[in-house]
């Protein structure tokens, strides 16, 4: 067989599973939650930096699931359609969560801050 860097991108992933006895559901979740907060606190400084943050990992899930999708039709003949859709899900369940609840807080503070200053100050 020979030796790609997709073909080593498999056996990487093979391997982060086998030795850490995690099933490939577990470390999408994992990875998508780890890439997240990483690139959040990296882009914490920037106007969209949350956003920006669940751009990249849905970026990078889905150069994964296209290398995956080679690897299925290399093995099958097709792509597995319902193994792509889940692995999207679990890979940006939880940045997804955390974009919105960032979001909705944000708004609330907002809010709040529009309605303090709307006040009029006590006499």
């Amino acid at each position: 067989m020979e030796l790609t860097w997709q073909t080593a991108w498999y056996e990487s992933k093979a391997w982060i599973q086998r030795d850490l006895g995690m099933s490939g559901d577990t470390l999408h979740v994992h990875f998508g939650l780890a890439l997240f907060l990483a690139c959040a606190f990296l882009l914490r400084k920037r106007r969209y930096g949350m956003l920006l943050a669940w751009g990249v990992v849905a970026v990078l899930q889905a150069l994964n699931e296209i290398l995956d999708a080679r690897d299925w039709i290399i093995w099958t003949g097709s792509v597995n359609w319902l193994e792509t859709a889940k692995d999207f899900g679990t890979t940006l369940f939880w940045p997804t969560v955390l974009l919105l609840a960032w979001r909705w807080v944000g708004d609330r503070e907002n809010a709040n801050r529009s309605q303090t200053t709307l006040r009029e100050p006590p006499a």
